[in-house]
């Protein structure tokens, strides 16, 4: 521990951290570097300003065994508010930092510098790997210094403009690549997102929650309205409802930026109003009107901003009548094939749309530097009911995750009286009501019980030949009369079921029918069947063809026990040639196929039905695309 007196004022200032090089006078805001055992001056600095951090200097914490201790606070600004970065040293001599932004905290230790790399390739969206971890770029921005306090590893320049790089990776992966004013080899700082209480500070070191009640109690610099402000250390931008202003409230009092057209109607959902989604009440603050413009026609939807203490913030969007909530997402764990496809957590969602979206209404509050006119490329891939939503700015990229709500689930959720607009045409992200996946799915599972019944019923079938009849016709026999006629020996029919009748003759050019009747000599009951054949051949100046069969299969459906005889009578052209017959072949409990396929053909009915409803709503959904096409069910 270094200690003395500010070169400035006379005040004791002292240097408690291994590793800092400057510290920051309490009481003049004289930055104090040490060089040898002297203390220097070295200018003055900002004193630090209220923005409701819960964190404050010397304050101890412990991530599992690595305990540490915040010996610096920076607060810098890029013109639209300052945000706290807070200088850590650990108990085994490593340093790093620990920012605060929107309500999360990002733990960044020191991983080195990198050469060669250019501040101008790490352009909003671009993936690249470093230090083991595939990245993408969430943020390029920069910032000057304003303010400071306790204990920094370098000296302090408040003129300076510091750049900065900020990328996530899969797991909650985080780094920032701190360009300083722009060198080549930048500092590489890896860490991860976490929680307040992932920090490891005992309660009684942290501030107490004090909230801006300025600002809750503010009223609109433009027209003296009163505002009601619902996360006021959260909040940036104020639209006043009663004049249409918009003010910054950054700075921790409200300060008038321009004015704004009102909204044509009041949002559906009012503000202030709170509605129960996804197990935790949320109220609404914000409300924004965005269009865009597709071959000269005006495409407008509305956002609602929804806030949660403990949950942060996520938006309703609502577009002919259909609605979206979308929530956050940290652009390492998408990935995004710009114009194809994205791909988060096993699932592809195929690219709908991009276009240029413009801000035109703004009303409420909201916790970034919101204006309208602003303009952003909103580029939007589905796999219904969810989407995968990417807006990009010259600076920054943001991800969410959307799923499609139906209007029923919001009036319920705000308990709104009025009725919400009726959906007209389709989402992107809208389910498919059509679809027929489960309905092929249930096909597939009734197709594979009768194909399961079908093999069980041929395994048990008796399949037994009970009659081999061979007969041949005398030269004078007519067809169709007692001459033609031919009786078998009796036979016997164990079991019940079908008999199979298989007829066999040998024509060449013609023709022969046999009319066959079963007659039970127990009951003299008959069964009658009649096949024919038929088999014609030749040559022309295509060369040789042929058609028919000379073989020929019919059923007898349910045949009873018994011993029968069968009796045949045949049919041809003419008188038959010398030695022409036929032979008839009877087999007992022989299962059909032909029910089998009938079954199949009416259980592909429904689902035939189903695509073909599925395939018209989603051609409709994709004639709305500017990027994709018609997808499969």
């Amino acid at each position: 521990m270094t200690q003395g007196n500010c070169p400035s004022c006379g005040a004791p200032v002292e240097f408690s951290a291994g590793t800092a090089l400057v510290v920051v006078c309490s009481h003049c805001q004289t930055v104090v570097a040490r060089q040898g055992n002297h203390l220097e001056a070295h200018g003055k600095i900002g004193a630090i300003v209220d923005t409701d951090s819960p964190l404050q200097l010397n304050a101890e914490g412990r991530i599992g065994r690595d305990a540490y201790r915040l010996v610096g606070h920076l607060q810098k600004d890029h013109g639209a508010g300052p945000w706290d970065e807070w200088y850590v040293e650990f108990d085994d001599g490593r340093t790093g930092w620990l920012s605060e932004s929107e309500g999360a905290f990002h733990l960044l230790l020191a991983s080195g510098t990198e050469p060669e790399l250019v501040l101008e390739d790490f352009e909003p969206g671009h993936r690249f790997s470093l230090q083991g971890h595939r990245l993408v770029v969430e943020e390029r921005g920069h910032g000057r210094v304003v303010s400071a306090a306790g204990q920094l590893p370098s000296d302090v320049d408040p003129e300076a403009d510091s750049h900065y790089v900020d990328a996530t990776g899969p797991g909650g992966v985080f780094l920032t690549l701190d360009f300083g004013t722009g060198t080549s080899e930048p500092e590489v700082y890896v860490g991860k997102k976490l929680k307040l209480t992932e920090l490891g500070i005992p309660p009684d070191q942290l501030r107490p929650k004090v909230r801006k009640v300025a600002l809750q109690q503010a009223r609109c610099t433009n027209c003296n309205g009163p505002l009601e402000l619902r996360a006021p250390d959260r909040t940036k931008r104020v639209a006043c409802p009663f004049c249409g202003a918009l003010l910054d409230a950054s700075r921790g009092k409200l300060s008038f930026l321009q004015l704004l057209e009102k909204p044509d109607h009041p949002p559906l959902i009012p503000l202030g109003a709170k509605g129960k989604l996804r197990d935790a009440e949320w109220v609404c603050i914000g409300f924004l009107v965005r269009s865009c413009n597709v071959e000269g026609v005006r495409y407008p939807w509305e956002e609602y901003l929804l806030f949660n203490r403990q949950r942060g913030f996520i938006w309703l969007m609502q577009s002919n009548g259909h609605w979206t909530l979308l929530e956050p997402l940290a652009a390492g764990d998408v990935a995004v094939a710009p114009g194809v496809a994205a791909h988060l957590d096993n699932r592809r969602y195929r690219a709908f749309q991009s276009v240029i979206a413009e801000t035109e209404t703004v009303l409420g509050e909201f916790y970034w530097e919101v204006q309208a006119g602003e303009t952003a490329r909103a580029e939007e891939y589905v796999a219904p009911p969810f989407s995968v939503n990417v807006d990009r700015t010259d600076n920054e990229v943001t991800y969410t995750l959307g799923e499609y709500l139906a209007p029923d689930v919001i009036r319920e959720a705000f308990k709104l009286e009025e009725p919400l607009p009726t959906p007209e045409g389709i989402a992107p992200s809208q389910p498919n009501p059509h679809s027929s996946k489960g309905t092929w799915m249930w096909t597939g599972v009734w197709a594979t019980a009768l194909l399961f019944i079908f093999l069980v019923a041929n395994i048990i079938a008796d399949k037994r030949t009970v009659l081999v009849q061979e007969v041949r016709l005398e030269p004078d026999a007519q067809s169709g009369t007692p001459s033609a006629m031919t009786f078998s020996e009796p036979f016997d029919i164990h079991k019940r079921g079908n008999v199979e009748a298989i007829l066999l003759a040998p024509v060449s050019n013609s023709w022969l029918g046999v009319q066959g009747d079963l007659v039970n000599e127990q009951t003299g009951e008959t069964v009658s069947f009649y096949d024919e054949v038929s088999y014609y051949s030749g040559r022309d100046s295509d060369g040789s063809w042929s058609e028919g069969s000379q073989t020929e299969t019919e059923y007898l459906s349910a045949v009873a026990p018994g011993r029968y005889v069968l009796r045949t009578t045949a049919f041809f052209d003419g008188r038959p040639t010398q030695g022409q017959g036929y032979k008839v072949t009877l087999v007992s409990d022989t299962p059909r196929g032909s029910w089998f396929c009938c079954a199949l053909v009416l259980l592909l009915i429904a689902p035939a039905l189903a695509f073909f409803r599925s395939s018209s709503f989603e051609s409709a959904r994709w004639a709305e695309s500017n990027l994709g096409s018609s997808s499969d069910d």
